[in-house]
């Protein structure tokens, strides 16, 4: 999940960038306020109330982001072949004493079917 997602604030200048990131606020047990940027573990506040965590965490974010960039980058996942299930399955009865058997049961069977089941195309 990416926590850094590109804005341009409508009221600011367009050389003006910014970035909106995902974080989580929670109660800590001791009753502080955490917040935590998502994916980015060591960017992390506590403090009495959200108010302030968010305000301490942005400001340590933009530290952390001093002097970098943030770039989107496309990598591409190694080629998987896809392998047809069935294909596993071929032949596998090649070698089997009743395959023939077995072809000639289905295909009586068939014909018996057809036997017994009225022909509409004729009509």
């Amino acid at each position: 999940m990416n926590s850094f997602s590109p804005v341009i604030a409508q009221s600011r200048s367009q050389d003006d960038n910014e970035v909106l990131i995902n974080v989580i606020v929670k109660k800590a047990p001791n009753g502080k306020t955490v917040a935590t940027v998502l994916g980015l573990p060591e960017l992390y506040i506590e403090a009495n109330d959200r108010t302030t965590a968010l305000a301490q965490l942005q400001e340590s974010i933009e530290k952390h982001l001093t002097d970098a960039e943030i770039v989107p980058l496309a990598v591409k996942l190694p080629h998987q072949e896809r392998k047809n299930p069935w294909l596993e399955m071929a032949g596998i009865l090649k070698d089997d004493p009743q395959f023939e058997q077995m072809l000639e049961a289905i295909e009586s069977y068939r014909r018996e079917i057809d036997a017994s089941t009225p022909d509409f195309s004729q009509e």
